[in-house]
């Protein structure tokens, strides 16, 4: 088995038209090892440890398939509906929590397999594609920058996993319908963008940006406009039979197109602090930003001599010049429009990106071919390796000492061992403590909850909405400006919730030391020392 293909495999990209030429065997021999050596570690390595790498929002997820799988309907807290969340990836996790009943954390241990699985089969479709387009030792390098830099982060138990498969089948999709006329093939692409969008919302730049292209191909093609402006249409049709339903399911079941989640997040059509969208980007996100942006305006600066060239090579630069407009304005968006509740795992578009986007220049500095181009190409292979693998472990080894997730997960197993199985809680980042305390926990953040909440925080009234709802504990994470609170030094606490969707405080909670039921020992969350306490509800009489 080779692990570097031969000189003769690099080929130039100009000239070469789509091929059938299969990935090397190296490329399903490291899927295989990604896949295995991943989902050991998740099935294996101690709990608290997989719990670092699932943000706190995963766990609103498991939690709603856990309540639908059981026909509790749509709920977190079991309480009240809600539709805050990408549907996509419920739908999958649905029929999971439905075949197997297993305990919280091997049901998590099940889903973050299932995801590895889903990426694997991303990178197989990809590389698949890839090698038809380039040379197999170029299909290779990208595969390797997918495997450390997208398939190991992007196993976090949100819906990023779906959403990377969905964006290589609609690469897959477009190949199958470029520099051809097939009805059924062009209405398959629209609706496999239409999987894209339903996989992440706001994903809907990229069937915007393919229709724009398309449709300004079809305004400079004279011959041809009408039945280029009818794939046009077959593509849109595609994509808005996919999307349209759910949305008029929103508007009809909850009062709003856009789900709970996306409403609160969203400043539209205030613009918003653009300080913010910049600060959650991270280091990898703002690589395939700018990488994005670099290649749009390669494509606009080549748009008039953009026509000739093989298919696969004019096929591959329409695809990504659709992908970086797509991130464009993404990021357009949340720069202007995005205020709050923004993390990494939104940008992995933007890293799959630059795992794809490397391909063409790969292709064109291993040609023509040689013993120093081999020797060039073997020396970058090993590097990525290297600092992949460095990069990977550093994301697996996170201290627990710091991370407030095992503070709220040893706090759910203290709920879960010591209240009433039908005791209701309310608690702001109530994921964790939501799914694995195995109670009834309504989110105060309103995410996952409804517009019945966001009205009772802007009409003063939580404390008569707790009462209704039947709360009998409130729970805080952290405590970053009361460090009396934080040394249990204190008689009262006041808190009060803001609304998100209206901007405004909900009225106040008085909260007693002698009212404590549950006390951690210090931690940190981020660079506070702090607390999680879990307080009794006096219930009037």
């Amino acid at each position: 088995m080779r692990v570097f293909a031969r000189d003769d495999e690099a080929l130039p990209v100009d000239g070469r038209p789509m091929n059938e030429q299969r990935p090397s065997n190296a490329s399903y021999l490291l899927v295989a090892a990604a896949f295995l050596a991943l989902s050991l570690f998740f099935l294996l390595a101690g709990f608290e440890r997989v719990l670092t790498v699932i943000p706190d929002d995963a766990a609103y997820y498991f939690k709603i398939a856990e309540n639908a799988s059981a026909g509790r309907g749509l709920t977190f807290d079991g309480i009240g509906r809600t539709n805050g969340f990408q549907p996509l990836w419920l739908a999958v996790l649905v029929p999971v929590y439905r075949a197997i009943h297993g305990a919280p954390e091997t049901m998590c241990r099940i889903v973050l397999v299932l995801q590895v699985a889903i990426l694997a089969a991303a990178a197989l479709v990809l590389n698949a594609l890839l090698a038809r387009l380039f040379s197999r030792r170029t299909a290779l390098a990208s595969l390797l920058l997918f495997l450390f830099f997208v398939l190991v982060p992007a196993a976090n138990g949100m819906e990023s996993a779906i959403l990377v498969l969905f964006l290589a089948l609609a690469f897959r999709a477009g190949a199958g319908v470029f520099g051809r006329r097939d009805p059924k093939r062009e209405l398959l692409l629209g609706m496999t963008l239409g999987l894209v969008v339903l996989s992440r919302l706001d994903m809907i730049f990229l069937p915007v940006a393919v229709g724009a292209g398309l449709f300004a191909n079809a305004l400079g093609a004279r011959g041809e406009r009408r039945a280029r402006l009818a794939r046009t249409l077959r593509v849109a049709a595609g994509a808005a039979a996919i999307v349209l339903p759910y949305l008029v399911y929103n508007e009809t079941s909850f009062g709003a197109v856009m789900p709970i989640s996306g409403l609160l997040k969203s400043s539209f059509p205030k613009i918003s602090d653009p300080a913010y969208a910049l600060s959650t980007l991270g280091k990898r996100g703002l690589a395939g930003l700018l990488l994005a942006a670099g290649y749009a305006a390669y494509a606009l600066a080549r748009f008039r001599s953009a026509r000739g060239g093989a298919d696969g090579l004019r096929y591959y630069r329409a695809a990504m010049t659709a992908m970086a407009c797509a991130i464009l304005l993404h990021f357009a968006h949340a720069l202007l429009f995005m205020k709050w509740a923004v993390f990494g795992w939104h940008y992995v578009p933007y890293v799959l990106f630059g795992a794809v986007a490397i391909c063409e220049p790969a292709e064109r500095f291993l040609a023509p071919p040689g013993p120093r181009r081999r020797a060039l190409y073997r020396i970058s292979v090993v590097a990525i390796s290297a600092v992949g693998c460095v990069v990977v472990v550093r994301g697996l080894d996170r201290p627990l000492e710091g991370d407030w997730r095992q503070a709220s997960y040893a706090a759910a197993r203290w709920a879960r061992e010591n209240t009433d199985p039908n005791a209701v809680f309310a608690m702001k980042d109530a994921g964790n403590f939501g799914y694995f305390s195995e109670r009834r926990v309504i989110n105060l953040d309103g995410v996952v909850n409804n517009l019945e909440y966001q009205a009772a925080l802007r009409e003063k009234n939580l404390r008569g909405y707790l009462a209704i709802k039947g709360v009998d504990y409130l729970v805080q994470h952290a405590f970053w400006d009361r460090p009396d609170v934080t040394g249990g030094d204190y008689d009262t606490l006041g808190v009060s919730y803001r609304s998100r969707l209206y901007e405004c405080e909900s009225d106040r909670l008085v909260l007693s030391k002698s009212d404590e039921a549950y006390r951690s020992g210090l931690y940190f969350d981020g660079p506070y020392e702090t607390v999680f306490v879990i307080w009794r509800i006096r219930r009037a009489a």
